[in-house]
Parts: structure tokens; sequence; C-alpha cells
């Protein structure tokens, strides 16, 4: 435990920058209990910063040293930000819920205004933390380019790091397919909703888990504790990220870091999991929605019907009833594998894109790296194998949970990525590794052109014209002021807040104060 001071400043611009968006977007998650998340926070956020940065005068080298490669990186980034719409849920229930947290606290019972606010995701919470008032449309763009500027620079960096080494260690030719895939899939930030910037915290969470694998014994703690932060991170995101939970656990019982458990330096997660089950019984009345055994019933804003209708319309939708042409109830088709055939039907497309990238993405890696005719330690060989072990537990795991609940491809990436990884265990594991750094410089080029172009035909289609307000307009429609015990709310997503759905509340329910909070419930 005493080493964390002596390993704190051995991290790169890039993993600080990306474990500070987490960490403040965990703590934006307590701030909106007692505070909208305004303006004024995220500006007293930067001057804390910026004070910190003068006081400890410390020089930002890394302008100086800048890598052009971080430069066209950059411009990709713009290009995506430039050529992009928007989210298919923005008008669902994503901007509703952003603007809702920049102009309130949690209001109690807000699952009422809009059954998806239950969820809460903490995607949401960061947006909402990170956008200015009068560019929030744009900043949506912004904030998830930033992720991906952050994510592609971090993991070039990686990589490169190999460059000039003989020998190269198993974890270089993962971090390059996941590089090259994201370039070549990653390729516009409308499909950015709330899924794949948490896949790219999750790839980062596998490069961590591959350092910390091979970390010294002074790294071990901190290395555990950081990736613990991004595992409930993910997990309060959306509750399929719950199998990250697998590799700290895993570590702490390999390790036997029972001690790190109750150590100081676990207090911030445990307060930031009991605001997280307190935000969400705030919200749903439940501590994980839509799992309705965990909803409270005697909580008179309690969404339990919700949530058991929400758990089980959501695997309807999720295996395609809506293209389903039988006889079967809804009841019975879900079962028993009924769906598959349909749902094959409907997705195959969407499969056969994502399986092609997949190999294709592999196929560029293999030819990027040389197997050495000697193979590598036995300890290294051993670490690689419990490694592939636990990739394949996790992928197992998230089997179970696509073929019997949420076969919902968009959701589901890190199927693709960790089957793919387990390949490049298995292909490169026992023998010593170096570049082929002409190819790859080559595959990288290509796959930066690739993703440059499809953006830059998406702009070149708007002639060149940047105006989010103007891409959403054929979604607006007037709003409609509602009151509910003077409460004031809104019908219509855009606009004034708070925002409700696009129905009003009827004479069941009612609005109360507990302690300054607005409390929606309902009298039967």
């Amino acid at each position: 435990m005493k080493t964390f001071k002596k390993v704190e400043l051995k991290f790169n611009i890039f993993e600080i920058s990306l474990f500070g968006i987490i960490i403040t977007g965990l703590v934006a998650q307590v701030i909106n209990f007692f505070f909208p998340l305004s303006d004024l926070i995220l500006i007293v956020n930067l001057f804390i910063i910026l004070t910190i940065l003068i006081i400890k005068e410390r020089k930002i080298n890394f302008i100086k040293k800048v890598n052009f490669i971080y430069i066209v990186l950059f411009l990709l980034v713009i290009a995506n930000i430039y050529g992009s719409k928007f989210s298919d849920d923005l008008n669902h229930y994503h901007y509703g819920y952003i603007i809702n947290s920049d102009n309130t606290k949690y209001i109690w019972g807000m699952s009422h205004l809009n059954e998806m606010y239950s969820f809460s995701p903490i995607w949401l919470i960061s947006q909402s933390y990170f956008n200015f008032d009068y560019s929030r449309l744009q900043d949506i763009h912004v904030f998830n380019g930033l992720i991906l500027f952050i994510f592609l620079s971090l993991f070039y960096k990686e990589i490169s790091n190999y460059f000039q080494k003989q020998k190269v260690p198993i974890i270089a030719p993962v971090l390059f397919f996941i590089f090259i895939f994201v370039l070549i899939k990653y390729t516009r930030l409308k499909e950015f909703g709330i899924d794949r910037p948490i896949f790219l915290i999750l790839y980062f969470f596998i490069l961590f888990s591959f350092k910390t694998f091979f970390s010294k014994d002074e790294r071990l703690s901190i290395n555990i504790t950081l990736l613990t932060y991004l595992s409930i991170f993910m997990i309060f995101n959306k509750l399929l990220f719950v199998f990250t939970g697998f590799i700290p656990l895993f570590f702490i019982l390999k390790h036997k870091q029972f001690k790190l458990l109750t150590s100081k330096y676990f207090v911030p997660i445990y307060l930031l999991t009991f605001s997280y089950f307190i935000k969400n019984i705030l919200i749903s009345g439940c501590f994980m929605f839509p799992l309705s055994f965990t909803c409270i019933d005697n909580l008179s804003w309690s969404a339990k019907i919700v949530a058991e209708n929400q758990l089980f319309i959501s695997e309807v939708i999720n295996k395609s009833w809506t293209e389903y042409k039988g006889q079967l109830s809804e009841a019975v088709y879900v079962t028993n594998f009924n769906w598959f055939p349909t749902w094959f039907t409907r997705n195959k497309i969407e499969l056969f894109e994502f399986l092609s990238t997949s190999l294709a993405v592999i196929i560029l890696t293999v030819i990027s790296f040389n197997r050495q005719n000697y193979k590598i330690d036995n300890k290294v060989f051993s670490k690689y194998s419990e490694l592939l072990k636990l990739f394949l537990l996790i992928l197992f795991f998230q089997m179970l949970i696509f073929f019997f609940k949420n076969p919902v491809i968009r959701m589901s990436h890190y199927i693709f990525i960790f089957s793919s990884i387990i390949l490049i265990l298995l292909y490169f594991g026992k023998l010593e590794l170096n570049f082929r750094v002409k190819i790859i410089y080559l595959v990288i080029f290509f796959a930066i052109t690739f993703n440059l172009l499809k953006n830059i035909k998406r702009i070149s289609n708007v002639n060149f014209v940047n105006n989010p307000y103007l891409s959403i307009k054929p979604l607006l429609y007037n709003q409609i002021n509602d009151q509910l015990n003077g409460f004031n709310y809104y019908l219509g997503w855009y606009g004034k807040y708070p925002v409700a759905n696009n129905h009003k509340l009827s004479k069941y329910y009612k609005h109360k104060k507990i302690l300054n909070f607005d409390v929606i419930y309902k009298t039967r």
C-alpha cells in the first residue's frame, strides 16, 4: 500500500486523461445529488485543474514532443465530429436525461417522466457534466470525439513503444488488433450512444489487465484498484459489463491482496458504489434497474412493474419479435431458441460484417508480426495460459448472456473482441515475436485513410456544413407544458426542462417535496 505515491507518476498522459474522465464521471454522479451539473461546475473544475498545474509548475512537454501521428489522429477525430449526426436514441431519452441533469438535482421517481430514465447510465451523467449549455448538442460529439482521440493515441503510443525492441510481448498484436479494428469499424460518432464509448473503456481495461498480469509487485495494488474503478464505471453504465468485475477479483484472489479490500484506497470505490445504488433507488425505486427483484415495493415511486415489463419487452425486441410472422405468443417465441431463425434473418448482414471485419483484422495482425523459432520463457507462457483461461471464462459468460437474454450485436462488440484476442493468443502465445515495421505502418495508414475518407464523404454529402441543430430539426415539435401539483414538466424532448415522455402523467401521480428534492410518486 505504501507504493501508490511512488508509481502514480508512471502513467502516460493518455492514461492519466482517460482515468481522469472516468473518475470525474463517477464524482459527477455524486455531485448530482446536491447540485445540477451546470456550466458552473465544469468551469470550477477547469479552474482547479489550471490552478494545480500552475502551483506545481508542470511544463506540458508533450506539446513540444508531439508525434506527427497524434496530429493525424486529432484531424481524424475532428472529421468524425464534423461529419456526424446523432444517435437514434437522442430524442428517445438521451438528450432529455442530459438536459435534466444539467438543470436539476436527481428527481425522485424520475422514471415516471420517462421509463428509460430508470437506467440512468453514468455515460449520460458524464455527458451532462462535460457539456456547456450553449453548445450542448455539439458537445455531445466533442466529448465522444475526445474519448476516441485519447483511446487511439494511447493505443498507438503503447504499440509504438515496442517498435525498437527485438522481442515483442504478446500484448503488442492484441493491442494492434484492437487499434485497427476500432479505426475500421468505429467510423462515425453517430453510433456513439452509450455503448461504443464504453467499449473503448473496455478495450483500455483489457490493455490494463495485460499490464497487471505482467506488472511488478509494487504496482500490483494500484493496478488492481484502477481496474476496479474502470470496472464499476462500465457496470454503472450497463449491467451487461458485470463480467469486468471478474478480472480485478481474479487478481485479488491470485495474489492474496485481501488487505487491499479494507485499505483506504478502496473506500472511494465503496462510497461510489453506495451512491450508485442510492441514485438508482431515488430514480426508479430499484437498486439495479431493470432487475425487478432489486426493486423496493413499498416506495411510492417504485418502478417495479416497469422493470418487469422492460426486461421482458427488451428480450422480445432484442430477439427480433417485430420481424416474426408466425403464430407463437411472445412468451413462447423467446424461449427454446424459437426466435433464432427470425433473428438470424434479421441480423445476418450485420453479423457477417462484424465477423468479416474481425477476421480481416486478425489476418492483418498475423502478417504484421514475425513468429520466431524459439519459445518464450516458461514463466511467461504460464501467465499467458492463465490469461487465456480467464478470457475464455469471460467469453463463455458473455455468450450465455447473448444467446439467452440479449442477442444484440451493437451491444456485444466484446464478444468479437474477446474471441479475436483468444485466437491471437493461441496463434502467437508460445513463440517470441517481432514487428514487421513497414507492414505495421502500411496497415495503420490504410485504416486511418479508410476512416478519414468515410467521414470526408459524409461531410461532402451535407455540403461541408456542420450544424447540429439542422440535423435534429426534422425530429422537433412544440413542447407542451404540464403541471403536477405545481411541478412543471414538459412533453417534448428538446427545449425547456425537466423533459418527460410524450404522454401526460395520469391523475394517479402526485408531486411533493422531501428534503428539497422533487418527488414524483403514485397514489395507487
